[in-house]
């Protein structure tokens, strides 16, 4: 019999479903959407009515297990502080909406599920349409959420109405509406500040699990939880007090210090390339058992001492922590290279993809011959064909229209720039005022893809834009910095400001804040500037990746003349001569 429980995973209430090895019982569990916790050993699924409903009518029977004082790891609340949430109760799940709505089809209505609330958000479920689902995600105040997989709505009444209004059904969200008025309801909830013993750099926050406070605290540059001090650590700078104390000055929440005179220091400042590294181990560790860590941070400790990037990492070692769980987690030491063929012969099976399959032998190959120093290891398998697209190229035209539609002066200056000096999204959120050299015209990248700096142009015709648009944004070394004082504009809200751009000028082709780059470069080609030039402004390491302007330049396709086309020339030519 399948026994359920509710649990507190992953900074949510779940309901854990228990039942020994039956395949029988795992397709079930997988045919409603449930997913497997390695730390609890059960499966899980949101904890909801909807939810609890569909578990009966799947499984039928089940005996749900209650104890004594049970309750969830909560992340920390202070003796004293009140447990609160924006919804105490499990929200009442709306039934599920009529099949009769602007002509959607049956099968695709019946599968939109309202799942409850979190934090500031609305949680819906919402299967994929192509006529749908970019316009959803097109909506202010809506975001996908990867780890839940469901839409993240912002609980505002204009946001709902847009949302209903374009899915058709009806009534499909609660009219419980974000208030910070009606977040905090005991007068006597605090945060509070205790230095942290074991490293001077850090100081602990312990505050009341409200989900929109630990949203952001969660946001911010270096803060992990620390399960074993029950607290969040924060860098000790004052910039991060004063985002803390703008914070608290939000949802009205006093702040208990009590902190060492002359604790905060910028002096601590954290090194941000450390920090990404130090959370990325973490995370990667955290993919695996104890008894298989060891063979994770080999690779990890090899990896970073040969300084590879920060995306290659995460790739490699995510791919052979894949592998290490389907065989077990037994030592790879052990295994025979046929054996690992087996495995890998048994996962293209299950349906890897050819992406996934190159990344996982580049990443084994690696471990093998770099790790265990097995020179001769090689994975024989003939490595799947991959798959070349052209890019998609906006006309100068096109580039006019989008930065026309764009008002905010930050995020027009960062698509001029982004186009103008033909960067990555990365190099565009990483800009430093003292990177832009205003007296050469000229942008000094600095670690940008493969860890390479590099110097471009910078446009004559943004350099007066630039210095009004600094008089408006001061006190901050950050061309374009975010929400919270110390810290850059995420990559995403750059992706959020182009998505928006394009929609507004009306424009079919998928254009991206990349897309830019691919026009600068296919634009400096037409101008008549020598591909070389251009791969050194694109920061390419091989001229083969730059050569593929050459294929997608309109005008250079104009020059090109068809050898039909010649031919009949020539012939109505020969005619006329000898009609003479």
């Amino acid at each position: 019999m399948v026994q359920i429980k509710k649990l507190f995973h992953r900074d949510h209430y779940q309901i854990g479903l228990f039942f020994g090895f039956d395949e029988e019982l795992k397709n079930k569990a997988r045919s409603i959407g449930a997913r497997w916790s390695q730390t609890n050993k059960c499966w899980y699924v949101l904890y909801s009515k909807e939810n609890y409903n569909l578990i009966i009518r799947t499984f039928g029977e089940v005996e749900v297990v209650t104890e004594k004082n049970d309750r969830g790891d909560t992340e920390p609340a202070r003796t004293g502080h009140e447990i609160v949430h924006i919804a105490d109760n499990i929200s009442e799940i709306h039934p599920s909406p009529t099949d009769e709505h602007k002509g959607l089809a049956p099968e695709f209505v019946s599968k939109i599920v309202y799942t409850g609330i979190i934090g500031k958000y609305w949680v819906l479920k919402v299967p994929y349409k192509e006529d749908i689902t970019p316009r959803l995600m097109d909506i202010k105040g809506v975001y996908w959420n990867k780890q839940q997989k469901a839409f993240f709505i912002l609980r505002h009444i204009n946001v709902k109405l847009k949302v209903e209004a374009l899915l058709g059904v009806g009534e499909l969200l609660p009219g419980e509406y974000f208030n910070l008025d009606t977040v905090i309801s005991n007068p006597n909830t605090y945060i509070e500040l205790n230095a942290y013993p074991t490293d001077p750099k850090w100081m602990q926050l312990s505050c009341p699990p409200i989900p929109y406070m630990i949203e952001q605290v969660k946001r911010w540059e270096g803060s992990r939880y620390s399960r074993t001090n029950e607290a969040y650590l924060l860098n000790a700078t004052p910039a991060v007090f004063e985002n803390l104390q703008k914070l608290a000055t939000e949802l009205n929440i006093p702040i208990h210090n009590n902190l060492p005179d002359k604790y905060l220091s910028k002096n601590k400042a954290i090194n941000k390339k450390a920090s990404r590294f130090r959370n990325l181990r973490e995370q990667l560790l955290q993919q695996v058992p104890a008894s298989a860590k060891t063979y994770t941070l080999a690779m990890l400790d090899y990896l970073m001492a040969m300084n590879y990037s920060h995306n290659t990492l995460r790739n490699y070692v995510s791919a052979f922590n894949t592998f290490q769980r389907i065989n077990q987690y037994q030592n790879p030491d052990t295994l025979t290279e046929r054996q690992i063929v087996k495995h890998l012969s048994g996962m293209i099976e299950k349906g890897l993809s050819p992406s996934s399959l190159d990344m996982l032998i580049n990443s084994l190959q690696f471990y093998y011959r770099t790790v265990l120093k097995r020179d001769t290891f090689e994975i024989k398998i003939p490595r799947p064909r991959k798959e070349h697209h052209l890019p998609v190229v906006l006309t100068m035209k096109e580039c006019a229209q989008i930065f026309s539609y764009v008002e905010n002066p930050k995020h027009k200056l960062l698509l001029l720039i982004g186009y103008g000096a033909g960067l990555r999204r990365s190099e565009i959120v990483g800009l430093r005022w003292d990177d832009i050299l205003f007296e050469e015209h000229r942008i000094h990248v600095k670690q940008g893809k493969g860890n390479k700096d590099r110097m471009v142009m910078l446009p004559y015709s943004v350099i007066a834009y630039i210095e009004n648009y600094r008089n408006l944004y001061t006190g901050d070394e950050w061309v374009f910095s975010g929400q919270y004082k110390g810290e850059a504009l995420s990559a995403r809200t750059v992706q959020s400001v182009m998505r928006t751009a394009v929609t507004k000028a009306g424009l079919e082709k998928k254009a991206t804040v990349h897309t830019l780059r691919h026009s600068f470069a296919t634009h400096l080609l037409e101008g008549g500037t020598d591909i070389r030039y251009i791969q050194e402004l694109l920061g390419h390491s091989s001229i083969k990746t730059t050569m593929i302007y050459t294929h997608i330049s309109p005008k250079v396709a104009k020059n090109i003349i068809s050898p039909l086309d010649t031919l009949v020339q020539n012939s109505l030519t020969l005619k006329k001569i000898e009609k003479r």
